[in-house]
Parts: C-alpha cells; structure tokens; sequence
C-alpha cells in the first residue's frame, strides 16, 4: 500500500484556478480528485519528459558521429583532390613536353588531352561532392543547435513542472486546511439556527396565546362600556368578563406553580 505525504507547494493563482476548473468539468466536483490529478502530473514527468531529454541527448550523440565521419570523408576527398590535381598539373607538364618533343605525335597528346579532361571532370565532381559534404555537415549543425536548444527548453519545462507541483501542493494543503475550518464553522452556524428556531417558535407561540387575549378583553371592555351605573355599582358583570377573569387566576396560578 503507497504512503502519502504532505507537502507545501507555491503556484500561480491563474494557473490554478483553471486547473480547479478543468477538474470540476471532468468530474463535476474537485474532491479528492485534486490529489489524483496532481499524481497523475508527477508520474507523466517522470516517464515522459525525462525520457525525452535522454532520447534527444542520444540522438545529439549520433549527430556529432556522424558529422566526424563526415569531416573525415571531407578530409578524404581534399586529399583525393589534391592529388589529382597534382597529377594533373605533371600530365600537363608532360603535355607541353611532348608537345615540344614532337609536334608530329598528336596521337600521344590527344590521349594526354583526352586523360586530362577526365581528370578535370573527377576533379569537378571531387568538387561537387565536397560541396555537398559541406552543406551535410552545416545541415547537421543546425540540427545539433535546434536539438540543443530542445534540450534546454526541457530541462526549463522540467525545472518548472517541479515548481508547479510544489506550489500544486502548498495549494492542496491550504484547500484542506481551508475545508475542515469551514466544516467546523458550518457546525456552529447550524446549531446556532436550531437554537433560534426553536426561540422564534417558542415567541411565535407566545404572541399568538396574547393576540388571543388582548382579542377577548377588547371586547370585555365594549361589554364593560356598555353597562349602567347601577350594573357597574352592583358589580353584575358580563359572563365573558367573569370567564376572563377565571382565566387570568387559572394563568396566575400556573405561573406560581412554574
């Protein structure tokens, strides 16, 4: 079973709000699946991009053989060139020699002309080849100096995929943080609502029992208010006077009681 461990990491907040969001649109929701995707970053640079620089690097080292083998074939045919332009120049003395030994002897100097010029085209196309030697070897230069500068762009890729999962994590560590401080708060705001509902039910009941009262004396006071002088002096009062004033006895006594 793989341990886990914890660790702080800086990332740029623009950075990872949209991968918050490329989360939430694969998963609909960035739990746990941060962590999973952050593990999914790390094992891609281990196997890929590491491998990359180590095949970029082998095929720098190919390059570089086969320029040298270039250079040393490019040397080869300098050599061969130089030979047989040497040799041209001694056929060429030769010639004129002839020429002076024997102006009769054409036979022997169209020969002589005639290996001359074969000679002038082996060295014209010694030429062309080492033309194109040059231009493999300029061409396998750039390659090399394109394929350097790959290198180094992935080492800053590599270098920054290492920063990145440091902040990536600093950043897991702070949401967690963040979530159980927030679990918590959510617990006291929930307890503390119970409370007042079961306050503003218990007020509710209260206001409704005095409306109620306040209903039955309003109308014990019309009843009061419509009575004679002689009803009022012989205290004969209404029956819902009497009821209320029961009632208000009954209430006082409940309340010694509680």
């Amino acid at each position: 079973m793989s341990e886990y461990v914890r660790k702080t990491v800086k990332i740029n907040e623009d950075l990872w709000n949209k991968f918050q969001e490329k989360i939430e649109e694969e998963y609909g929701t960035t739990y746990k699946h941060t962590s999973e995707e952050i593990e999914k970053a790390i094992e891609n640079y281990i196997t890929e991009d590491v491998y990359d620089v180590e095949v970029t690097k082998t095929k720098i080292n190919n390059l570089n053989d086969e320029i040298k083998n270039l250079q040393e074939k490019h040397s080869a045919l300098e050599e061969s060139y130089d030979k047989q332009s040497k040799d041209n120049n001694d056929l060429i003395e030769k010639m004129e020699q002839l020429k002076k030994k024997s102006e009769n002897d054409s036979k022997t100097i169209n020969e002589h002309e005639k290996t001359i010029l074969n000679q002038e085209n082996e060295n014209r196309n010694l030429k062309d080849s080492l033309s194109r030697s040059n231009e493999d070897i300029q061409r396998l230069k750039k390659d090399i100096d394109r394929l350097e500068k790959e290198v180094e762009t992935q080492k800053n890729t590599i270098y920054k995929l290492n920063n990145d999962n440091n902040t990536l994590e600093e950043k897991y560590r702070q949401q967690v943080d963040e979530t159980n401080k927030q679990v918590q708060e959510n617990t006291k705001i929930k307890n503390k609502r119970e409370h007042a509902q079961e306050r503003l039910n218990k007020t509710q009941d209260e206001l409704n029992d005095t409306l109620k009262r306040l209903e039955k004396y309003s109308y014990a006071i019309g009843q009061v208010q419509s009575m004679s002088f002689i009803d009022r002096l012989l205290n004969r009062l209404p029956e819902e006077i009497k009821e209320l004033s029961a009632g208000r006895e009954d209430k006082k006594e409940n309340n010694d009681e509680s």
